[in-house]
């Protein structure tokens, strides 16, 4: 079921589209204009000695991005790539070569922008999304049946 905004659409038209995934449970969504693409095919290369946010490199089609595990960085607990698992790749004005692995990828959720709450995150959101992860936070938006957590893609490289 594609999640839906929970009140009457903005009569000036100001519309935002995420790209929606899952960790733990829980929504969470990036700009659609900052994502190059979503890959399927998880085969990383692993790199030794690298920090725990750092789970390897992917080639795809000649060029090699940086793979961050976007449940580390976020405060939860690391675990096994499954056949859910996809890695979304970001545009270079995002950073460069780089993506992120997570859990299940969702729908494009649009929402009206005056919708969109900017506050850090508190325990009703998660008590793992420490003070140290906020800033990966842009805002929060309230869908009919739960909560959409908006990333800053951006802050993801210097969140390690």
């Amino acid at each position: 079921m594609e999640p839906t905004p929970s009140v009457q659409p903005d009569p000036t038209g100001k519309r935002r589209q995420f790209c929606s995934f899952r960790i733990a449970d829980h929504l969470f969504g990036v700009d659609i204009l900052d994502v190059r693409e979503i890959k399927d095919e998880v085969s990383l290369t692993i790199v030794h000695h690298a920090p725990r946010e750092v789970r390897g490199f992917v080639n795809i089609r000649g060029h090699v991005y940086l793979i961050l595990d976007l449940r580390l960085l976020l405060g939860f607990d690391s675990r096994p790539v499954d056949e859910m698992s996809r890695v979304i790749l970001f545009k270079e004005k995002v950073g460069e070569s780089f993506g992120v692995l997570v859990d299940h990828i969702g729908d494009m959720v649009e929402v009206d922008e005056n919708d969109i709450e900017n506050r850090q995150p508190d325990e009703a959101i998660s008590p793992r999304i420490t003070r140290r992860r906020a800033d990966l936070i842009k805002g929060i938006c309230k869908l009919r049946d739960e909560l959409l957590i908006i990333l800053n893609a951006g802050k993801f490289l210097e969140a390690f």
